[in-house]
């Protein structure tokens, strides 16, 4: 590999190389061949694979519970079939809790989006949250209850559970995941008085212990941090994917990018330092590959900085270990300082969940010292549960401690640290298992309980605010199965409560009403019908407070990993999260947004440390670290730390079901109880081996004449450059790329008098966060292939994201680009159609009439921007009628043979289209938006009329950033983009400037 000393964009490593891969992938319209058959893949597979994405059972499940929901918005009398009713409810995972409408066709959940009322997503949502709705149709979820692995009734379960007595004190043990709901605590402290001696314990993979003890450390109680990215103008992130990671994640995107309009002259500034590139440390102006082991250091010296030479006072950090760790940083440390120090009471310093108390306490002293606190962040003191661990929990077992084991949800043989064997002390126990499928601890368990999802249940949950959130149902359980709530209360109830019952107690209680429902309370009934109706109780949030630092900050162990003693990094999976998600196939196939990565993970390495090893991508290597070893693929990627090695966690899981069987490489046998993210001391050795990785990174790579063309183009797909360029030449955008003289049509371009649709998509606000990839998934019944013809890049995604770098192959900037259907006014695909079946609307749209299409590809060969797919299979052939219930209704369902592509969701410019007619006016600006665009929660997609001069898209499409894709093929499109602008430090850029602050910018 080449280093790119040419400042040229690029790819990937495989480009950069020139490498006969890339040119193959270039030179090959439909890579495979057209006729080649699924290698490697069994028909029967494939369409487990296709079915399993969207099956269902039976229409036992597609009636109305007994007890009332309650609509987001009111409808007409009575109940109008096909018609879309949205309810709100709240998905909640791990310590995040978003606030989210649920769309229901005929009493059928379809899709997730997010309540524009809830304040900490403002309507957007994220990957996890859209396709929560696919894990409700799962054909492989848990049907019956299981008794030592045999087939039992919920009558044995009960019975079961009616004799539960007799244990000697202390015999009872209840292990659950992170939860936030009111009603599942006092269900539990139900279950602890009820059976004295009794003791809860809680495993979370991805977890903010370390976090809390910062916060006891600092301030002497566990606080929850308060983010606001739109009072900051300098940010500083220590490894801690601030954009993504935080519960806050949407909120701080929406906020990070308000300060970044340059149109306004002032941008905000964003530091990173990170190991391995995350969504933040894309969106950085100044990105610092650093091993994790590292960070501390970094925050150590920073803090240093601030003191010595920027005369920040504090008083509560050990004053000679600053001394020890001055000038020991990054060589910029002292221009980040003095930036920070510039911009007082509005600069925020965050720090990865990774880095032990210590750092986190001396990042709360920081923030306070620059006088961040009341503006940038707050912290929200809070109870923490007095829970056990898992490792507590698990010593207890082997002590014979325990008789019974009530495990709620998760799936803690699996991915709980290796060196503690969980599952082998799970035998010493009577264990009751809760969970929606039969996973590798229900398999050890002696009973399985199937577990309603949350759609399917009442509940209730606490925003990272306090915001106190409702969980309503939209279908009766699919397979009959119980809620956490009603599981305990089988325990602790002479009669059994439903999940309805426990959450209507809870709110009885915390709104005020007291401990018992009150009878025919108007009141009452008023305030519960409120609480469901908006999905979340009106002003229960609560207000960030300052606090005061009080404890003391001192040093701790300073590690630094190298050629013989590297870092491993394990960090939760962008698709799969911790592995929950491994039967979603929506999940599975999206690439992940930066190795492009579908189906699998592996074990990233930095092209430095790729050179030093000889380990090439895709090669198979031993990882092994204090005796506990695994095999896994090795990925190349650029902008890694030299002598750090990231793995993700979720996959190769034994007991995963159709979509998740055999998919990844089990990275939890490497993890440990003192180092659950990793440790220094990891060896790395080639098997010889090696293994397909089904990345997207060079497929659809727009190019017409080869690589050496690229460089050509390039500058002109993905424009950027600094706001001191903006604001000297605001017009530099339109000098970039490939000139061309005075484009002129051959014919009489078509005059559009009513509508003229469009949309503006700011590469300055996309993050790069796939969020809207999985709104295009959901919305338009795009079909998942599996991983054999996602590396034949036969994926069929009406949209991508591009990821490009900028600069060495060590340390590159990275710029995402969404990319879909441009919508072209002289569009090349209708020029080749031999039967018409993509032609033109008389409001500019490129549709197609897919009765018409017989499957040419010409469209497709045509189409510069490489955005149309093709059907391979017939991917809805073998669905049952109950199975095709998951599907969107207002989108057409495609056949093989047939090409597809991007809409601007026509169903949704139809409908809006319908209730303008109705109220007898014209479609307002704002009252379309599609599924991507909705979704987004930086606003970087804007879909409007391009004929009202008032619309947001017209404005847009004014500004001096805006540009055409391909502009010099006179296609004129209708999607058009908004050039980058970065906001580099002049000290470290080494720009001409007097002053490292904001003011000027």
């Amino acid at each position: 590999m080449s280093e790119n000393k040419n400042n040229k964009h690029w790819r990937s490593l495989e480009q950069l190389a020139d490498s006969e891969k890339f040119r193959e992938q270039l030179e090959n319209e439909f890579p495979g061949g057209v006729d080649t058959p699924v290698s490697g893949l069994s028909r029967r597979r494939f369409m487990q694979i296709m079915s399993a994405s969207v099956a269902m059972t039976t229409l036992v499940g597609c009636r109305w519970p007994e007890e009332k929901i309650v609509p987001f918005a009111k409808r007409p009398e009575g109940f109008k079939p096909g018609t879309p009713v949205q309810f709100a409810t709240a998905f909640e995972m791990g310590h995040n809790v978003l606030g989210v409408l649920a769309t229901s066709y005929d009493g059928r959940p379809i899709k997730i989006e997010g309540n524009p009322d809830f304040a900490l997503s403002n309507g957007a949502t994220n990957t996890f949250a859209q396709a929560s709705v696919l894990n409700l149709y799962d054909s492989d979820r848990s049907r019956s209850v299981l008794l030592d692995g045999n087939t039992a009734s919920w009558d044995d379960f009960n019975t079961y559970a009616k004799t539960f007595k007799g244990l000697k004190k202390g015999g009872l043990a209840v292990l659950v995941g992170a939860t936030t709901s009111p009603s599942l605590k006092s269900q539990l402290q139900k279950l602890s008085k009820r059976y004295k001696g009794s003791k809860i314990y809680k495993w979370e993979p991805v977890c903010r212990v370390n976090e809390m003890k910062g916060a006891v450390q600092s301030f002497g109680t566990p606080v929850k941090t308060q983010l606001d990215l739109s009072q900051a103008k300098v940010v500083v992130d220590f490894n801690a994917n601030t954009l993504q990671d935080h519960p806050t994640a949407l909120q701080n995107s929406k906020g990070f990018a308000k300060g970044r309009d340059p149109e306004s002259g002032h941008m905000n500034r964003l530091y990173v330092f990170e190991n391995s590139f995350t969504i933040t440390g894309g969106m950085a102006d100044h990105r610092f590959p650093t091993h994790a082991s590292e960070i501390g250091a970094e925050v150590w010296a920073l803090a240093a900085e601030l003191v010595f030479n920027s005369g920040i006072s504090m008083p509560t950090v050990d004053r000679a270990d600053l001394k020890k760790n001055h000038h020991h940083g990054n060589k910029h440390i002292s221009a980040i300082a003095k930036d920070l120090a510039h911009n007082k009471g509005h600069s925020l310093i965050q720090v990865g969940l990774d880095q032990p108390a210590e750092i986190h306490a001396l990042c709360n002293a920081m923030n306070e010292a620059l006088g961040n606190q009341g503006s940038t962040i707050s912290y929200l003191p809070f109870d923490r549960p007095e829970f056990g661990s898992v490792k507590e929990l698990t010593a207890e077992l082997d002590a014979g401690n325990i008789d019974t084991l009530l495990i709620l949800g998760g799936d803690p043989a699996y991915n709980t640290p290796a060196d503690i064997n969980f599952a082998e002390s799970m035998s010493k126990a009577t264990t009751i298992h809760l969970s929606e499928k039969v996973n590798a601890t229900s398999k050890l368990a002696n009973w399985h309980v199937p577990q309603t999802h949350y759609l399917e249940s009442w509940g209730d949950a606490q925003a990272w605010d306090g915001t106190w959130m409702s969980v309503q149902p939209l279908i009766e359980p699919l397979f009959g199965g119980k809620a956490a709530v009603e599981m305990i209360s089988l325990f602790v109830n002479r009669k059994p409560k439903t999940s309805f019952d426990v959450t209507r107690e809870s709110f009885c209680s915390m709104a005020g009403f007291g401990r018992r429902i009150p009878k025919d309370n108007p009141v009452f009934e008023k305030k519960w019908r409120e609480f469901v109706h908006a999905g979340f109780y009106v002003g229960s949030n609560k207000a960030g407070q300052k606090l005061a630092v009080a404890g003391s900050v001192k040093a701790g162990k300073r590690t630094s990993p190298d050629a013989g003693n590297l870092e491993l990094s394990i960090v939760r999976d962008q698709s799969i999260y911790d592995g929950r998600f491994i039967d979603n196939a929506w999940l599975q196939e999206m690439p992940d947004f930066m190795t492009k990565l579908t189906w699998d993970n592996a074990a990233v390495i930095s092209p430095a440390l790729s050179k030093e090893t000889g380990l090439k991508h895709e090669d198979m290597a031993k990882l092994s670290i204090d005796g506990r070893t695994i095999e896994m693929p090795i990925y190349v990627l650029p902008g890694q730390a030299h002598y750090s090695v990231t793995v993700t966690m979720g996959y190769g899981q034994q007991s995963a079901g159709t979509v998740g069987k055999d998919s990844g490489f089990d990275t939890y046998q490497l993890m440990s109880w003192g180092a659950l993210s990793g440790a220094t001391g990891l060896k790395l050795e080639k098997t010889g081996g090696k293994y397909t990785l089904a990345t997207t990174q060079d497929h659809h790579a727009i190019d017409q004449s080869g690589a050496d063309e690229i460089q050509k183009r390039v500058p002109g797909l993905v424009r950027e450059g600094d706001i001191e360029q903006y604001k000297n030449e605001p017009h530099f955008v339109d000098h970039m790329g490939v000139h061309s003289p005075a484009l002129k049509s051959l014919w009489k371009e078509k005059e559009y008098t009513g509508y003229k649709w469009g949309m503006a998509v700011d590469l300055n606000l996309c993050t790069g966060c796939n969020a809207c990839l999985m709104g295009c998934q959901s919305e338009n019944n795009i079909a998942v292939v599996g991983k054999d013809e996602v590396s034949r890049g036969r994926e069929m995604a009406w949209l991508r994201l591009d990821r490009y770098f900028l600069g060495d192959e060590d340390d590159p900037k990275c710029t995402q680009q969404p990319i879909n259907c441009a919508q072209c006014e002289l569009a090349p695909c209708e020029e080749v159609c031999p039967v018409a079946a993509t032609m033109h609307t008389d409001e500019g749209l490129n549709t197609m009439v897919y009765n018409r299409c017989v499957g040419t590809r010409y469209c497709s060969n045509n189409c510069p921007y490489k955005v149309r797919r093709f059907n391979w299979f017939n991917n809805f052939e073998d669905m049952t009628e109950t199975q095709k219930l998951v599907l969107n209704p207002e989108v057409t369902v495609r056949a093989r043979g047939v090409m597809e592509k991007c809409t601007f969701c026509v169903q949704r410019i139809e409908s809006a289209r319908i209730d303008s007619r109705v109220e007898g006016r014209d479609i307002r600006d704002g009252d379309i938006t599609p599924a991507c665009g909705q979704t987004c929660p930086t606003d970087a997609i804007v879909f409007g009329d391009l004929n009202d001069k008032d619309s947001r898209v017209s404005k847009l499409r004014e500004a001096n950033r805006s540009y055409d894709l391909l502009n010099y093929l006179n296609l004129k499109p209708r999607t058009f983009y908004m050039a980058r602008i970065r906001n580099p430090n002049p000290e470290i850029d080494g720009l001409a400037s007097s002053d490292s602050g904001h003011n000027e910018h």
